[in-house]
């Protein structure tokens, strides 16, 4: 495998290392035997293009460009005539370097060569580059730079009547710096004929949308980014913060509006909006402050307490109906175990509940390492009983007939002070632990270290939004034990972790930094504002 030291200090060489090991993966994958390492350019040879022919040009002449060209692909065996020259752009793709840039495709019509799909993609990312650079607004780019771009689109539209995704995506990466940028939206569609938009995308058209007051638009495209299962980008959310707090007309609507979808997303702003909400917005309109939330809820700066995050007696019913079906009893739950089974656990938990908890007992056992000899692993279950014991609740604890041969005394304890019910050895436990929890009623909790990821998963979407609501307020967990057996655990959430009102005031969480992937269940936000709008 090829190994680049990227020079952190130089974008322009990272592009090309990126593109070099992009060829170079290609390469592997097509080669199944084993052969000599292929020769890379070092970074220090990078540098040194950089610094004697591009550094402070913005051109250069014809027989420099020639050169460079020919001794790329003479020396480097996997450049070749159909990647230099999107190699080329790659090395002066800084935004600095436009004019750069547009002196090698002029060089390469010069010389007859028209530039590939790949090459004209990344020119139209250093356009974008410097559009951004240049302060992203309508005179970013001169009027002959953005009729460039829009010429290129115009010959491609006509030339494919259909176009590929990358060439869909490099087009609005250059569109957004021209006015016609709402033919990007159409280019979105294309996109989704073949493939799913990127994130990049829909960021570059909303930011787009909102900066030139296109609200409409803009709403639509962040929709559209969650229903794509895309977690929106900051800078999102900042064009539009900043767009409204400039109209300011209708300002306290159009900045709840932000919040709701927030919390009708459940999504999870970053520290780059709240510090701009916090030292930006105009006091007169609200007044916005860092705050955290204790475990009871309560919020530092309003000591108000966070809205409980509780399901609905409707939304327990209709999420306890559909386990038994969408989880339990399955084709591949069967596999596992046996109709046989499933029945005498249901008839179990009707003579035993209600419980207090439901407590995975091997999820418990091994949480401090699989590997430990039988008796720690039933002396720690067994303290898990007595933490319950000791508070005079009632606990079903799960496990499988392998545990008949743990120590008696420990065995004992918990057949004595919990209701005990073990699984063939083969038998998935978490569905039966799920389905005892909410068939004992909606007060009931369980002990687990599972996210019950898959689980969630078969409810479908509408069930799965109750279920992690319903599991963060019920769900306990180990986190160690200390030398005298005493266990410390994590207790549910019982309040909300996403932005709601309470009151006249609004909590929003945010994080440190943004992550395209964002968990389906969520820690609980270290970082929250307390956000209050001034009556006028």
């Amino acid at each position: 495998m090829f190994y680049f030291k990227i020079c952190r200090k130089s974008a322009i060489l990272f592009r090309l290392s990126a593109v070099l090991e992009d060829v170079n993966t290609l390469s592997r994958k097509a080669s199944s035997y084993k052969r000599t390492q292929l020769s890379v350019p070092h970074s220090d040879h990078l540098q040194s293009f950089k610094t004697e022919l591009f550094q402070q040009r913005s051109e250069l002449k014809a027989c420099e460009w020639e050169d460079l060209r020919n001794n790329l692909i003479s020396k480097y065996k996997h450049i070749n005539i159909n990647n230099v020259d999107a190699i080329i752009l790659g090395l002066c793709g800084g935004a600095d370097q436009l004019s750069l840039a547009k002196n090698y495709v002029r060089y390469l019509r010069g010389c007859g060569l028209e530039p590939n799909m790949a090459t004209i993609g990344r020119l139209l990312r250093i356009y974008n580059a410097a559009y951004h650079t240049r302060g992203g607004n309508d005179t970013a780019l001169t009027a002959d730079e953005q009729q460039y771009i829009l010429d290129i689109y115009s010959q491609l539209r006509e030339r494919y009547e259909i176009l590929d995704a990358t060439t869909c995506e490099n087009l609005i990466y250059g569109l957004v710096c021209t006015n016609d940028w709402r033919a990007g939206v159409e280019l979105l569609r294309m996109t989704r004929q073949t493939a799913t938009p990127s994130t990049a995308a829909y960021t570059e058209l909303t930011i787009k949308a909102f900066t030139k007051g296109d609200l409409e638009t803009g709403w639509h495209l962040l929709e559209e980014t969650v229903m794509q299962r895309k977690e929106p980008k900051c800078e999102s959310y900042l064009a539009y913060l900043q767009h409204i707090a400039k109209i300011q007309a209708n300002f306290e609507n159009n900045f709840e509006k932000l919040l709701w979808f927030l919390e009708k997303h459940e999504l999870i702003i970053t520290a780059k909006v709240a510090q701009y909400v916090t030292e930006n917005i105009n006091p007169k309109e609200l007044t916005a402050k860092c705050s955290q939330i204790d475990k009871k809820g309560k919020c530092g700066i309003c000591s108000l307490r966070m809205r409980n995050i509780a399901i609905s007696d409707a939304e327990y019913a209709k999420l306890s109906n559909s386990f038994l079906n969408k989880v339990l009893i399955r084709n591949d739950i069967f596999q596992k175990s046996t109709p046989e089974e499933v029945e005498s656990f249901k008839r179990f938990v009707t003579q035993t509940a209600p419980y207090d908890c439901v407590i995975d007992g091997l999820n418990v056992a091994y949480s401090m390492g699989a590997k430990k000899p039988p008796k720690v692993l039933a002396s720690l279950l067994a303290n898990v009983v007595k933490h319950f014991k000791n508070q005079r609740k009632h606990v079903l604890v799960l496990g499988r007939k392998h545990m008949n041969s743990w120590p008696k005394d420990a065995m004992l304890y918990i057949r004595k002070n919990a209701s005990l019910f073990l699984t063939n050895n083969l038998s998935h436990d978490d569905p039966f632990l799920l389905y005892a929890t909410l068939k004992s009623g909606q007060t009931t909790d369980f002990f687990s270290r599972d996210l019950m990821r898959s689980h969630a998963f078969l409810l479908g979407s509408e069930l799965r939004t109750i279920f992690r609501r319903w599991q963060l307020e019920h769900q306990y967990a180990l986190i160690t034990q200390i030398e005298n057996g005493k266990i410390i655990v994590k207790e549910p959430t019982r309040h909300v972790l996403c932005a709601h009102q309470v009151q006249d005031t609004w909590h929003v969480p945010y994080k440190q930094s943004y992550s395209p992937n964002p968990a389906e269940i969520f820690e609980v936000p270290e970082s929250w504002l307390c956000i209050k709008f001034n009556k006028h």
